[in-house]
């Protein structure tokens, strides 16, 4: 392993855990660090794989993907960002499967720490068993199509089990805990609105939203029509300082979707492919 492979994953270990420490403790990751590990990584990625355009693709198409992931509001920007930079700086050193393999633990990580987290918060709220339902139904069924359609096409296989597993986990997000009631203050800056907040003829109206992009595809529910006057609506950048000053001056408390620092899962998902990754992939492979 070359001089710069060791510095990378310096880098990438040592940015992952002052990402985890200050997204946990100020719900925010610093841009200097994720730009940091951005631009380091891609100059190493550059250095190495300068001669091989082709591998630029995957690097590309996980940029695209993590874009999209943050887009929707599935993550938050300092996440993205970290992500971005960790997907540059390890292939130079392990290969260019490291993208998917990564994607793949990060996935695994999350829905471990949901299970566990999203089934206190169910038995708080009395849905454990529909909680536990939507869980098995969420992995059982990509699996279940994974087998079935292995012998025909295994890269297909994996893609329709991926699609499964997106498909009804969105859908299931909307039965399950997902929803929380805040007091307004400067604290819940960041978090993403669960409702649209209007006023018409006069009155304040609360509208809750879904967290499943299919589910709101599906209502499309969107508030228009005269006398209507939009006060905050979700949005993908989350809650912002403005945002609070106007809150504050019509409501007490907002909803707001239950969420989660994601860097310290980030974190778990990179030290599991540094430590076990030839393994994990010898599991996937007998798959």
């Amino acid at each position: 392993m070359s001089h710069y492979c060791y510095v990378a994953i310096f880098v990438a270990i040592a940015g992952s855990i002052i990402a985890s420490y200050t997204d946990v403790k100020t719900k925010e990751i610093p841009n200097y660090l994720t730009f940091s590990m951005i631009f380091l990584g891609l100059l190493f990625f550059s250095l190495k794989f300068y001669r091989e355009w082709i591998f630029f693709i995957p690097l590309i198409a996980s940029y695209f993907l993590i874009w999209f992931i943050w887009r929707v509001g599935m993550w938050g920007g300092g996440d993205a960002k970290l992500m971005m930079g960790l997907m540059a700086l390890l292939p130079p050193c392990y290969g260019i499967h490291f993208i998917p393999l990564f994607f793949i633990m990060v996935a695994f990580v999350s829905l471990i720490h949901y299970s566990i987290f999203g089934m206190i918060q169910a038995i708080k709220e009395r849905k454990g068993k529909i909680f536990a339902s939507a869980m098995i139904l969420m992995v059982a069924t990509p699996l279940f199509s994974y087998f079935l359609l292995k012998s025909l096409s295994r890269s297909i296989a994996i893609i329709i089990s991926l699609i499964l597993l997106f498909i009804i986990g969105d859908i299931a997000s909307s039965f399950l805990p997902c929803r929380k009631k805040v007091r307004i203050s400067d604290k819940i800056a960041g978090e993403i609105l669960a409702e649209i907040i209007y006023v018409r003829e006069g009155k304040i109206v609360r509208v809750k939203r879904e967290p499943s992009l299919i589910m709101n595809l599906i209502k499309g529910r969107k508030i228009k029509g005269r006398g209507i006057d939009i006060i905050l609506e979700p949005k993908y950048t989350g809650i912002s300082k403005e945002d609070i000053k106007i809150l504050k001056k019509c409501c007490n408390d907002v909803l707001v979707f239950i969420s989660y620092p994601m860097a310290p899962i980030i974190l778990a998902a990179l030290l599991l492919v540094l430590l076990f990754g030839r393994e994990i992939l010898s599991i996937l492979a007998g798959f």
